[in-house]
This record gives C-alpha cells, sequence and structure tokens, in this order.
C-alpha cells in the first residue's frame, strides 16, 4: 500500500508541473487536487509542489530560522497544521503567510471556509478550470486569474488578436503569468508539425538578444558627429566625448551579463581601437581619463576572453589594463584589475598565485581608503583562501569584507565597474567558500539571503549564484531541488555561451555521479541535451 501511495503522489506532482507549463496558476491546480484527492486546501498545495511534510519544512527552516530565535520546524507540524482541526493544532496567520510564500499563493487559498460575501455577476463569467483527468498532456488550457485579459476560449485567439492594439495597450499592465498564458494560446494554433517548445526557445532567445542589443542605447546624432570629428582631429577631444566613451563601456559589460563573451567581446575590440587612438592624442589634461577608459576596456577583454577559456589572452589583457591603470595613477582601477588577476588565478588552479594579487589589491585598497575597493579585495582573497583550505584566513577576509562593505555610503557615487558588486555578491562568495570548505548549512543559508536580494538583470552572476545553491542542495542529498536548478540554469544561459558557465554546469553535474540511476538526474541530463542541442 506504501508504495502505491508514493507512485500516486509521483503521479499527482508529474500532472501538476503539466499543467503549469500549460499555464495554469496554483490556486487552480491545487483546486484540482483537493477536489479529486478529497484532501484540504493545505494538503493540496503541497501535493502541487510536488513536496513531503519534511521538505516543506525544510524550505521553511532555510527561509525563516532564526527569526525571533524560533526552534527549527519539523515535518510534523506541518502533518499536525494540515490535519487541523482534527489534531487540535491550530495554524497561526503567521505560520499561514510563511506557507503562503512557500506554496507562491495567498493565506486564505490555505483555509477551508465559506465564503460569506455576496457573489460578483462578473465572476459568473469565469469557466472553472477542467479536471486534472480531463486536461491531455500538451493540451493548453485558456484560464486565467484575470478573467478580463482573454475573453475568448484558446482556440478562437488569433495572432492577429495576440498582436492587436488592445493587447498591446495592456502589456505594460500584464504580469509574467498572464503574458505567458496569451504567448501559449498563440503557440497551439501552430502547424502540428512545428516544434512548438523549440520555436518558444528560439523565441525567448530573439527576444533576449533584442533588449539587450546597443540600439537601445545608442547615443544621440550629436554625440556620434563629435566622435567621428575628434577621430578625424585628435585636437578635437574634450570630456563629453570622454564621457560618452565611458558610457559604451558600460554597455559593454551589461552586454557581456546578458549575452556573454562571445558577443561582447567583438564590441569592445572595436571601442579598444578607437580609445587607443583617442589616449595617443589626448591633451596632457585629459590623458589619465583616456587612458582609465583604455585600461578598463583591457580589462573588458580580458574579462570576455577569461569567461571563453583563453586564461592566456586573458592575462595578456589583464597586465596591459593595470600598466594602463597605473599610468593614468588611477588607484582604484589598478585595484579592481589585480582583483580580477586574483579571480583568474584563482579559477585556473592556481589559488596561491591568487593570494599574491589579492594581498596586492588589499594593500593598494588600504592606502586609497576606498571601503568598496577594501570590500572586493577581501572577498577575491576569501575565495583563494578557500580553494587553499584555509579557513580561518578565509572568514577571517569574508569579516574585512562585510566590514567594509558596511561602510559604503550609499549615497556615495563609484566608478562604474563597480556596477556588480554589493550586499548579494558577498553573501554569494559566502556560500561559494562554505561549499569548498565543507560547509552546507552556511552555505544553503548564505545562498538563500544572497538570492532573496540578487537582481537577476546580471544573468553571469545569477547564474554562478544559482549554481552555488544547487551545489548546496547536493550535500544536503536533495536530489530532486539540485537538478531541478542545474536545469533551470542551462535554460537560462542558453544564449550567454560562456564556458566558464557550461564548466561549472558540468563540474555541479559531476557530483550527482552516485545517483546517476535516479530519475531526477536522468531528467536532468534530458534537459541538458535539449538545451545545449538548442545552442548549437
Amino acid at each position: 500500500m506504501a508504495r502505491a501511495h508514493r507512485s500516486r503522489k509521483a503521479e499527482i506532482a508529474a500532472r501538476s508541473r503539466e499543467l503549469r507549463r500549460q499555464g495554469w496558476s496554483w490556486r487552480q491546480i491545487a483546486a484540482q487536487i483537493a477536489q479529486q484527492e478529497r484532501v484540504n486546501a493545505r494538503v493540496a498545495f503541497r501535493l502541487a509542489h510536488g513536496l513531503s511534510q519534511q521538505a516543506v519544512a525544510d524550505r521553511w527552516n532555510e527561509l525563516f530560522l532564526g527569526e525571533d530565535g524560533e526552534k527549527p520546524l519539523t515535518g510534523k507540524q506541518i502533518s499536525y497544521w494540515e490535519t487541523w482541526p482534527q489534531s487540535g493544532r491550530e495554524p497561526s496567520l503567521t505560520a499561514l503567510d510563511r506557507l503562503a510564500r512557500i506554496y507562491q499563493c495567498d493565506v486564505k487559498d490555505l483555509l477551508d471556509s465559506t465564503d460569506y460575501g455576496q457573489p460578483n455577476p462578473a465572476d459568473q463569467s469565469c469557466p472553472a478550470p477542467a479536471p486534472l483527468s480531463a486536461v491531455a498532456p500538451g493540451h493548453p488550457i485558456a484560464v486565467s486569474d484575470n478573467p478580463t485579459l482573454v475573453r475568448e476560449p484558446w482556440h478562437q485567439v488569433t495572432a492577429t488578436k495576440i498582436l492587436s492594439p488592445s493587447l498591446m495597450d495592456q502589456l505594460p499592465e500584464m504580469d509574467l503569468l498572464q503574458l505567458s498564458q496569451v504567448i501559449l494560446m498563440w503557440a497551439h494554433q501552430l502547424p502540428p508539425g512545428l516544434s512548438r517548445r523549440a520555436l518558444l526557445s528560439k523565441l525567448s532567445t530573439a527576444f533576449a538578444l533584442a533588449a539587450a542589443a546597443p540600439i537601445f542605447d545608442i547615443s544621440d546624432p550629436d554625440e556620434q558627429r563629435r566622435v567621428a570629428l575628434v577621430l578625424e582631429d585628435s585636437s578635437q577631444l574634450d570630456a563629453a566625448t570622454l564621457a560618452h566613451a565611458e558610457k559604451i563601456v558600460l554597455c559593454c559589460r551589461h552586454q557581456g551579463d546578458v549575452l556573454g563573451p562571445r558577443i561582447a567581446l567583438q564590441t569592445a575590440l572595436g571601442q579598444h581601437q578607437v580609445v587607443q587612438r583617442l589616449v595617443d592624442g589626448a591633451p596632457d589634461h585629459l590623458k589619465p581619463r583616456a587612458l582609465s577608459i583604455y585600461a578598463e576596456l583591457s580589462q573588458l577583454i580580458g574579462w570576455q576572453l577569461f569567461n571563453l577559456g583563453d586564461y592566456r589572452g586573458a592575462q595578456y589583457y589583464y597586465e596591459d589594463a593595470r600598466t594602463a591603470a597605473h599610468d593614468a595613477e588611477n588607484e582604484d582601477l589598478v585595484i579592481y584589475v589585480l582583483c580580477a588577476m586574483s579571480h583568474l588565478a584563482t579559477w585556473q588552479g592556481k589559488p596561491r598565485v591568487g593570494i599574491d594579487h589579492a594581498i596586492a589589491a588589499q594593500s593598494w585598497a588600504e592606502q586609497a581608503g576606498n571601503p568598496r575597493a577594501q570590500s572586493y579585495a577581501a572577498d577575491v582573497a576569501a575565495r583563494a583562501y578557500a580553494a587553499t583550505n584555509q579557513a580561518d584566513k578565509c572568514h577571517a577576509a569574508l569579516d574585512r569584507e562585510y566590514a567594509a562593505l558596511k561602510a559604503i555610503q550609499a549615497d556615495e557615487p563609484a566608478p562604474s565597474w563597480w556596477y556588480f558588486y554589493d550586499e548579494s555578491f558577498y553573501w554569494a562568495t559566502v556560500s561559494d567558500c562554505a561549499l569548498k570548505l565543507g560547509q552546507p548549512d552556511l552555505a544553503l543559508e548564505a545562498v538563500t539571503k544572497s538570492l532573496g536580494i540578487f537582481d537577476p538583470s546580471n544573468l553571469h552572476n545569477y547564474a554562478f549564484t544559482l549554481l552555488f545553491r544547487g551545489e548546496a542542495y547536493i550535500q544536503h542529498g536533495e536530489l530532486t531541488e539540485a537538478t531541478r536548478i542545474i536545469g533551470d540554469v542551462a535554460s537560462l544561459t542558453t544564449v550567454n555561451t560562456a564556458q566558464r558557465i557550461d564548466q561549472r554546469i558540468d563540474e555541479v553535474r559531476g557530483l550527482l555521479a552516485p545517483w546517476e540511476k535516479t530519475r531526477p538526474v536522468q531528467e536532468l541530463d534530458e534537459r541538458l541535451a535539449v538545451y545545449r542541442s538548442g545552442r548549437r
């Protein structure tokens, strides 16, 4: 009987995943589970997410443990709340609010209560979703929590209607789920012989490319004419032209974060040649600024080569950047380049060289008195110390980093190259170090804090941080969650073809070797094969 029960739960979880792909909300899925399985709302939402009672307790502890000094939650307590009122253990409003956060629903969705309000006639026009048993796999259902979004059944929604002016006007107010439902309806009308999933994947790639394209950051015609004049006559160089060049460098950095090094490298190389000409003809009072821009571009090219796996090329451009930054007497940029050199050495398996560069960066940072530079120099030092298993020195470096991070003034202006560095980056580094030092509890706690405040628009750093979480789950033995995260990263980085991201995915996947024949790992391998074939 126990085996049959486990099989039924797996069947429900699989059906739930299928319906999520078709655009169903968690509320709709849970309602059908509650009706068919004759369970209450709290049980239904847990089954919809494919979680055991202990898994829910574990997620609760990851998110909330430490608040108000409370003790870790157990699966038994979840059982009490699910069987209330029979159990006599009524869940508090705080408990329901936290469960709602885990289940991604509203608090009232977890209560099996009667609605004593007067019905709204408009609600009668919104049909109830079809039962789970009536939904064929791969068959999208036009259901929405907002009945005003799409009034027609899915088979009456044409591409013309989807792209109609009225719908276009609604786009800014639509949430992601609503928009995905409209797209699913459109995709369902495509010819049956077409691979709809492959087409949607290609469209998502195209939208990402379009969103990050330089066309949205192109300067106005006056700026373009000014640059052209300066290239013809270096005596025309002024501060406005250099400001334009600095803006382009930051644009290149953001493009690399989203689109990956192959695309961003070409732009950076072209700008590098342009700025070299500006440096050669710059008057004395503008020479340091022009040299700083040149140094930053050299560092950026080195960074892109690093992500492509060309470590020798990266080292060459980093050295060029350090020399130019010293020539410009730009201490802050010198520190940043030294930190990049430390990162490169540690990644290559030369952490002692990484420590050398980190110590040099820390020395310059102390001299400069810049807390942001001090903090990041301590960050790369901590990673190098963790790679050499020097736990005490690693934790001391992390303590210095956090203290310096807190000393940064919120309104303090910072050079553009520090755009990525904030508290979320610090917590990601804590997680990375904890994983290397065999401290999975600390790793999971830290990466949860990081992702809670992370800006996912930096796709490069977001991918690495998610993989820290995946590795932490592996060390905890939670294979289902770990494989889901690894697959999600592969999906997110279909466009960003950075060799280092692929290498990191392979490393974390390699940690799953003891569980090769389990279903989660086999499903992950299938996902990885699909995404990589799509990339080719």
